[in-house]
């Protein structure tokens, strides 16, 4: 696996940590990586006519004096049709909801860098593997989707229903428990009865986690820290 990152901040040294640590994983997990360092969002939007185009972008959101460049950047390459990941990194968490927007894969506080970025970097490897489909089975007939389209998972007593975007429904019979270690970081579990993938969450409030599609998932108090630690949405 090669990875092309984009690491766009006005900072310098939180640039330099990003590619250190970055370069480390390259090392230990035996992958090729290019990286492009970019000082301001101007700069970057102006270069994704030529060879910004990234298989990541680690994005500071807050940027030249307070202007909000990582926002502006993700919005524009999600305009561009860009399905690229993005990365947001800051110092504040207030931005958090805005992410859901332009589907920000992971965030990363600027204060836990050091502790968070492994565990991203591995996120980051996981996703871009290629192991893209789930199976399972229904009347011995073995189904593959594409993990991509599924948007969440409720259990129904020893029956479980996936519902997907667009490649239709299923009911088979499986453990939730199994499912989500096949699933992997993509998907969270959120109440003992769903499972949710991320990149369908649309904002979260309260006990009930908002999709894409209007469909309201709800959090059981058991899960709720893990949500909220997973979403950047409360630091505990």
């Amino acid at each position: 696996m090669g990875l092309k990152i984009v690491i766009c901040d006005d900072e310098a040294q939180y640039r330099n940590i990003l590619r250190e640590k970055i370069l480390q994983d390259s090392f230990a997990y035996d992958y090729e990586t290019e990286i492009v360092e970019y000082s301001c969002g101007r700069e970057l939007i102006k270069a994704l006519d030529n060879s910004a185009i990234a298989d990541v972008y680690f994005l500071d959101i807050q940027m030249e004096n307070g202007t909000d460049d990582g926002i502006c950047i993700a919005r524009e390459l999600r305009r561009r049709g860009i399905k690229s990941l993005i990365i947001y990194v800051t110092s504040f968490i207030d931005y958090v909801q805005i992410g859901y927007e332009v589907k920000a894969f992971r965030y990363l506080l600027k204060n836990q860098i050091e502790e968070k970025l492994p565990m991203v970097l591995g996120d980051i490897r996981h996703e871009l593997s290629g192991e893209d489909f789930f199976s399972f089975h229904i009347s011995g007939e073995n189904i593959r989707i594409n993990k991509s389209e599924i948007m969440y998972i409720e259990s129904d007593r020893r029956q479980l229903k996936l519902y997907t975007d667009n490649a239709g429904d299923y009911c088979f019979y499986e453990s939730m428990d199994n499912v989500q270690k096949a699933l992997g970081e993509s998907f969270i579990r959120c109440h003992r009865s769903y499972m949710v993938n991320m990149a369908y969450i649309k904002g979260w409030k309260g006990e009930q986690i908002e999709l894409t599609s209007g469909t309201i998932i709800p959090i059981s108090r058991s899960y709720a820290k893990d949500v909220k630690q997973r979403l950047m949405l409360e630091l505990v």
